[in-house]
């Protein structure tokens, strides 16, 4: 009897190993959405609402896997994985080589411009005012700092790239939205373009919150989305259908709600909040 009863026991173990699900989660070193260390470590957004898809699936495994940003595609794209990534941009060359959710992971202001509130006041912006990107550039004549092949949306980088004998200041190093922060603070660059979460993030750890502020532009988006990316393969398959349910559930709490504007500066969360009710029309 002893001998069936262990047998059956080490049959349910097996079997019950042989059933355990695990999603890995690929994560980078890129704040607000992974904060890896320091005084606001694990408070990033990307990471906090794949926390709160984990409490939603207590029989499943989540294991994050740091490595380095630019090489998170790549790795979704390699049908030998078995890997999912948080707020990933959809095209049509990404869904050739990846599975995405349906539903939106997250939403967020699209690319806005940082400057010092003294220029701002200068300029007579008000706060949350939207600034037009060709104007500042080709009208005022200000110096805009930007990170090296970053694209922010196909219509910015046109303009960008399309506008004759604009002052231009580009930073390629692994931390260049932090260095032209720094110049920002002391007035070396006039504007710098990036979002608004990364903008009061970088000014809030570097203490310059209350010298900078940000402005929404005229040239981009009202939202930007990001979506869940899994390996094309069949268990990226079963992982997105998954996780897309979840999302469906979890959006409409107030934790993830809250996480979403966890990094924004307080003057933007009104304008966030009317967009995202707007979106929902």
């Amino acid at each position: 009897m002893l001998r069936i009863f262990l047998s059956l026991l080490l049959f349910f173990c097996l079997t019950s190993i042989s059933n355990a699900r695990t999603i890995n989660w690929l994560a980078h070193d890129f704040a607000p959405y992974y904060i890896l260390n320091g005084q606001y470590q694990h408070q990033g957004r990307d990471e906090s609402i794949i926390s709160l898809l984990e409490k939603q699936l207590p029989n499943i495994t989540f294991n994050r896997m740091l490595i380095p940003s630019g090489k998170v595609i790549q790795e979704l794209s390699n049908t030998s994985n078995n890997v999912c990534a948080l707020s990933l941009y959809k095209n049509d060359y990404r869904k050739e080589h990846i599975y995405f959710t349906e539903e939106s992971s997250t939403t967020g202001l699209s690319p806005s411009i940082a400057m010092h509130k003294k220029l701002a006041k200068a300029l007579n912006i008000a706060e949350s005012k939207k600034v037009s990107l060709l104007g500042l550039i080709q009208d005022k004549k200000l110096t805009l700092g930007i990170s090296m092949s970053r694209s922010y949306g196909q219509e910015i980088d046109t303009l960008i790239n399309s506008t004759p004998n604009i002052d231009l200041v580009i930073r390629p190093t692994r931390d260049s939205l932090a260095s032209l922060t720094y110049m920002l603070n002391l007035k070396r660059i006039d504007i710098l373009l990036g979002y608004p979460s990364e903008h009061y993030y970088l000014a809030k750890s570097m203490h310059f919150d209350k010298n900078l502020t940000q402005h929404p532009l005229k040239e981009a988006p009202v939202l930007s989305y990001g979506y869940i990316g899994c390996t094309k393969n069949e268990q990226g398959a079963e992982d997105i259908k998954i996780l897309n349910e979840q999302l469906k559930k979890i959006k409409h709490t107030k934790q993830y709600n809250e996480l979403l504007m966890r990094w924004l500066p307080e003057h933007l969360k009104p304008l966030f909040q009317q967009r995202m009710v707007l979106a929902k029309k």
